[in-house]
């Protein structure tokens, strides 16, 4: 019972020397959150400076285009947004898988267009059926 006792006091006081106290734990996280917050300071300041200077250069250089105005508008923004997207972004096939697709497409279409010819053939024959008819 004694040796048990004494293995308990040795985990426990193992485990309690690694593990870090929260005081210090909230310390450091403080100080990495004011670093990281000057760095960010630090960078949107030279990134604004540098966006203002090529910005008025070319507004000098540029003037007021029909291009840039519709670009700056929404719906201008959302066609130019599209059109980028279709061009740039989108794996278009090539043209035998688009050519395969065709034409698996079109060999369903008509085998579903059988099947449910089949259906409306028996069921219209049915319904005559029920009520007797010819």
């Amino acid at each position: 019972m004694a040796k048990n006792m004494t293995d308990r006091r040795k985990n426990v006081s193992r485990s309690q020397a690694s593990e870090v106290k929260p005081r210090e734990r909230a310390e450091t996280t403080e100080k990495a959150v004011k670093a990281s917050t000057r760095e960010e300071r630090r960078e949107s300041a030279t990134v604004k400076s540098a966006n203002t200077s090529k910005t008025a250069a070319r507004r000098n250089s540029q003037g007021s285009s029909f291009a840039t105005r519709m670009r700056n508008n929404k719906a201008g923004r959302f066609v130019y947004d599209a059109y980028y997207e279709l061009r740039y972004k989108v794996t278009w096939p090539t043209f035998e898988e688009a050519r395969n697709m065709t034409v698996l497409v079109v060999i369903i279409s008509a085998v579903l267009g059988a099947l449910l010819s089949l259906v409306d053939f028996g069921l219209y024959h049915l319904f005559i059926l029920v009520i007797g008819g010819k």
